[in-house]
């Protein structure tokens, strides 16, 4: 295990200055480009040689490519993690905060390039999207996927969404759905954005939770529509927050530990993306403790992954619907500077933010301090990475490891035909 890295200082995004453009190349040689581009040692500089000129861009943007490039370079490195302040209650007037820590690249200059001068901050994207009129007059973050945010501005019936590439500054702009009727017009919906890493494809789900049921709608960029998606059936009583993916999964927790005057359980709708089947979790452990939903192989697919005080367990799921732990880690046991920083700093909670490709990340807090520390977990080799966050403010609300990636740009399907039309 390695010592602490980095921290979480708030830096202004600076625009990274465009290559050259090379010179004119006839069209037969964007087979050669591309052979090059698949040599590259990593996403960073394969979105950076991108922003050369359109050439490059659109050999660099071909899907074909991208799944050769993402299969011979493996999964996408980590940028940093996303912190925020809990969503906004009623009758509030701001957002809440939002602070990006950096993870230490290791001296990688491609990527260290690439979390500078990407737009965190919202800046770039308010400017270029001005509104006006809600009561909270920003535009909030709702979830995350693909190196991409889903954004939305407005309350309820008035909502608008857009769906942002924070590095190549490209938004997708999505009216909320039209479809939900009956007397569900006013109610709150969250969303999970779901993101095709191979292209600019994604896909929205919104689910409403009202009178003990769900009602949701898919999105999807290739058709520009919104479709209706079944119901579930769903006891309260929930605090639902927006979703996240995981793997073939997006799920919403009920956040039942908000309550302390119901029983002592927490449940989970997940929705399967392939066959678009959802499945209503009750977790076998106390609404109290931390935890996401996975999409491990290894363990049969659907799994949940929680903390109970400092030792991560794995939750696979039964052929009858059951529960049972394939696998603890216990941090302080396992790890000696996790060990002394819970005496020394008193950092005592672990909060599980996501699993992705065999890893955990992690938050390790106390409620006495502002500031925490980012765990990367290996599961397999239980390599463990410590990265420091050396906020004076509290952020315990949604968070997320945020990873490099590169997509073509985000173009509706009108843009998508002119483009094919003109060939580049």
């Amino acid at each position: 295990m390695e010592p602490p890295e980095g921290g979480g200082v708030r830096k202004k995004p600076k625009g990274a200055a465009a290559a050259p453009a090379p010179p004119a190349v006839a069209s037969t040689g964007d087979d050669i480009l591309g052979d090059i581009f698949l040599r590259l040692p990593d996403t960073a500089t394969l979105a950076r040689a991108a922003l050369a000129c359109k050439r490059w861009r659109r050999v660099a943007s071909d899907p074909a490519l991208l799944r050769r490039f993402h299969s011979l370079h493996g999964p996408p490195p980590l940028l940093g993690f996303i912190m925020s302040e809990p969503p906004p209650r009623a009758f509030a007037v701001r957002g809440p905060d939002r602070l990006f820590v950096p993870a230490p690249t290791r001296g990688n200059p491609h990527h260290r390039a690439a979390a500078a001068a990407a737009d965190f901050d919202l800046e770039d994207f308010a400017a270029m999207n001005p509104r006006s009129g809600s009561v909270i007059d920003e535009w909030l973050l709702r979830s995350y996927d693909g190196g991409r945010l889903l954004l939305s501005y407005g309350f309820i019936e008035y909502e608008q969404l857009a769906v942002y590439d924070p590095i190549a500054r490209t938004t997708y702009l999505v009216c909320r759905p039209d479809i939900m009727e009956f007397d569900f017009d006013f109610v709150k919906i969250h969303y999970a954005l779901i993101a095709n890493e191979a292209d600019a494809s994604f896909r929205i789900v919104g689910a409403q939770l009202c009178n003990g049921g769900v009602r949701a709608a898919v999105f999807s960029s290739r058709t520009d529509e919104w479709a209706p998606l079944p119901s579930l059936l769903a006891p309260d009583p929930w605090r639902m927050r927006d979703g996240m993916r995981a793997g073939r999964f997006a799920y919403w927790q009920s956040n039942t530990r908000l309550f302390t005057w119901c029983e002592d359980v927490e449940r989970s709708v997940v929705l399967d993306t392939t066959t678009m089947e959802w499945t209503l979790v009750q977790v076998p452990f106390p609404k109290k403790e931390s935890y996401c939903v996975a999409d491990m192989a290894e363990h049969g697919g659907l799994c949940l992954v929680a903390s109970k005080e400092q030792i991560v367990q794995i939750w696979a799921r039964e052929d009858n619907g059951g529960w049972v732990i394939k696998k603890q880690v216990a941090l302080l046991k396992q790890f000696g500077l996790l060990k002394k920083l819970r005496q020394d700093e008193w950092m005592k909670r672990v909060r599980i933010l996501a699993v992705k490709d065999g890893y955990v990340y992690m938050e390790f807090w106390s409620i006495r301090k502002p500031h925490s520390y980012l765990l990367v977990l290996h599961l397999e080799t239980l390599n463990l990475r410590v990265i420091a966050n050396h906020t004076t403010e509290k952020y315990r609300g949604p968070a997320f490891p945020f990873f490099m990636t590169w997509a073509p740009p985000l173009l509706s399907p009108a843009d998508q035909e002119e483009r094919l039309l003109q060939g580049d």
